[in-house]
């Protein structure tokens, strides 16, 4: 194998505690905690939002006792959102280990999942017991409909939502093509949209089980307010979203670059295909000044 590709010792002491860690942490909490959160539930909080705060609890605990981590979390000032505040995180979505990265971003949220991951025990049984936000592989458009009036409902409750606009992993650490149902939401429900990028496709790469890397980051981009997009229709504001994202992805990996003397991404391969997304930058640039794609604050006047 290339030497990027290798299993070393340290990866199989990262795998062993990591898995082992996450698997008795879930179990405590599913068959302690889960079934006093449901009771509860039934007569305070029939939206589930405590569920929430406990997933956030237990991921926490995670991140204390693997001491081998170091989570790098550029936070940009954000807060939990205030009451009436509707907002949602725009993530791309790089590694397994994102489903518990993602409860370090404020508020108690609330996530869009596919239908198969329900199905997988512990993580899955308490996503859905958590009423987060499932899609079918196939859904009639009666409940297309229903999925954003959930999505809208919890949004104006002041419930985050995160969604993961590519659909699916990148096997390559670029960001892909977004589907465009995450910005209609937005635009629909006229929420703030916070882009997020997270550099940990290297943790646990796609397809695998490996914990490679205990150096995950997050950043949180600038919040794109509704004010600033509304002349934007769902196509265009995604095309911007994603936009950014690669830009802050790629300035994020630079700067680890320049202050990390083992960053996996100094090898050759990864700064290759980190070329190649600058290209698709490029690209996507041009494009957003010849269609004349900015939010309002970032409008061009031509003179």
């Amino acid at each position: 194998k290339k030497d990027e590709d290798r299993i070393l010792l340290r990866h199989i002491f990262y795998t062993i505690f990591g898995w082992a860690l996450f698997i008795v942490i879930n179990l405590i909490q599913f068959f302690i905690f889960t079934p006093i959160m449901w009771l509860i539930s039934i007569i305070f909080d029939k939206n589930r939002i405590l569920f929430s705060y406990m997933i956030k609890f237990f991921s926490r605990i995670f991140f204390l006792l693997y001491f081998v981590e170091r989570i790098k979390y550029y936070k940009n000032n954000l807060k939990a959102p205030k009451k009436g505040e509707k907002r949602i995180y725009v993530i791309n979505h790089a590694s397994q280990y994102d489903v518990i990265l993602m409860y370090l971003l404020p508020g108690p949220i609330k996530f869009v999942f596919k239908e198969k991951w329900a199905k997988l025990p512990l993580i899955g049984w308490i996503a859905t017991v958590s009423k987060n936000i499932i899609l079918s592989e196939e859904m009639t458009a009666g409940e297309v409909v229903n999925i954003f009036r959930k999505a809208t409902k919890f949004l104006e409750m002041g419930i985050p939502i995160i969604i993961y606009p590519e659909g699916t992993r990148s096997f390559d650490g670029k960001i892909g093509p977004f589907f465009h149902g995450t910005f209609r939401l937005a635009v629909e429900s006229q929420a703030d949209i916070v882009p997020v990028v997270f550099d940990s496709w290297n943790c646990i790469r796609p397809g695998g089980i490996w914990i490679r890397d205990v150096r995950p980051t997050i950043k949180i981009l600038d919040t794109i307010k509704y004010s600033q997009y509304e002349h934007l229709n769902f196509a265009k504001l995604s095309h911007l979203v994603r936009t950014k994202m690669i830009e802050g992805l790629l300035e994020l990996r630079d700067h680890r670059r320049r202050t990390e003397k083992n960053y996996y991404r100094k090898i050759s391969k990864f700064e290759q295909i980190d070329n190649e997304m600058r290209e698709k930058l490029k690209q996507l640039k041009e494009y957003s000044e010849k269609k004349k794609i900015f939010l309002k604050d970032e409008q061009k006047i031509d003179k």
